[in-house]
């Protein structure tokens, strides 16, 4: 028994040794610094909530050497931010291929302090599908941890017995739990933040307000949700004003997906930038179908 635990012992140490050589540490708030992994070459991926500056930002490695690294990008929605760090030679997180997980899988949490890595050793609580966080962003699968997060490990890497990264470490997208945001999502935001430097924001130009539907429309026309977003207003040179969107419109589905919360429209618009979709109505009892093609938000929400 004694030596099938210092076995034990000895893989997992191992793996966070394998591990930590990709996570670094980031410097960017006070107090305690933050954790990024190697996501890409001079790419580094990190917590966005932990982020307290746009300037002045460092990282440092196993080696103790320390990097100046510049913001390329931010979502707040899905905690994640970008860093570009010029002649960073560290290896790259190992990634997980296609899965493999489940609930009660074993998970490492490995981020990295000033002076060394820390690790932490949990399983996976439980796996959703796709969902809003209620940031607004969007998980493409949500990994719930069951896992003590020490707060230098945000940002940092979760992966599986084997070494493989899961995902991104964050306690910002639940009050209860720390997730990790699956390296799907963490690939699609990337991606977004290289190319845009932000998350483009879909905008559609009308005022929306969730309303209980009558219960005599939500069986006779078959709805999936008793509530929908009626339309107080509409910018007329905006895309709901040109697709013929009229005040007290109530909107259904969009692009056949139910929208029950103006919060969960946005992911949906951010999806659907530069597309034109079927926008689903209630507008006199009656269902209609409008085209709509949305535009990107400029400027600040």
């Amino acid at each position: 028994m004694a030596s099938s635990l210092v076995s034990f012992s000895n893989e997992l140490a191992s793996v966070v040794e394998r591990t930590a050589a990709s996570v670094v540490a980031v410097h960017a708030r006070p107090r305690f610094n933050s954790s990024g992994v190697h996501w890409s070459p001079g790419v580094v991926v990190t917590a966005d909530h932990t982020l307290y500056h746009d300037e002045e930002i460092f990282v440092t490695t196993a080696s103790g050497e320390k990097f100046a690294a510049e913001i390329v990008g931010r979502d707040p929605g899905t905690d994640l931010a970008v860093l570009r760090v010029k002649d960073l030679a560290v290896p790259l997180g190992p990634r997980l291929n296609g899965g493999g997980y489940r609930p009660g899988s074993l998970i490492l949490a490995v981020g990295r302090n000033k002076d060394s890595a820390n690790a932490a050793l949990g399983v996976i609580g439980s796996i959703g599908g796709a969902s809003q966080t209620r940031r607004g962003g969007k998980l493409d699968e949500v990994i719930r941890l069951d896992v003590s997060l020490h707060p230098a490990a945000a940002g940092g890497a979760i992966v599986d017995a084997a070494g493989k990264l899961i995902g991104i470490a964050t306690p910002a997208l639940s009050s209860v739990a720390v997730f990790a945001v699956p390296t799907t999502t963490v690939e699609r935001v990337v991606n977004a933040l290289l190319a845009h430097g932000k998350i483009p924001q879909g905008y559609l130009g009308a005022g929306l307000q969730p309303i209980e539907l009558p219960e005599h429309l939500i069986k006779s026309l078959g709805l999936s949700s008793p509530t929908g977003l009626m339309t107080v207003s509409v910018d007329q040179d905006a895309p709901a004003g040109k697709a013929g969107l009229l005040i007290g419109d109530v909107l259904l589905e969009f692009a056949g997906q139910p929208v029950k919360r103006t919060e969960s429209l946005r992911p949906l618009l951010a999806e659907a930038v530069g597309k034109t979709v079927t926008l689903r109505i209630l507008r006199g009892g009656a269902p209609v179908g409008l085209e709509v093609t949305v535009a990107e938000r400029q400027g600040r929400d």
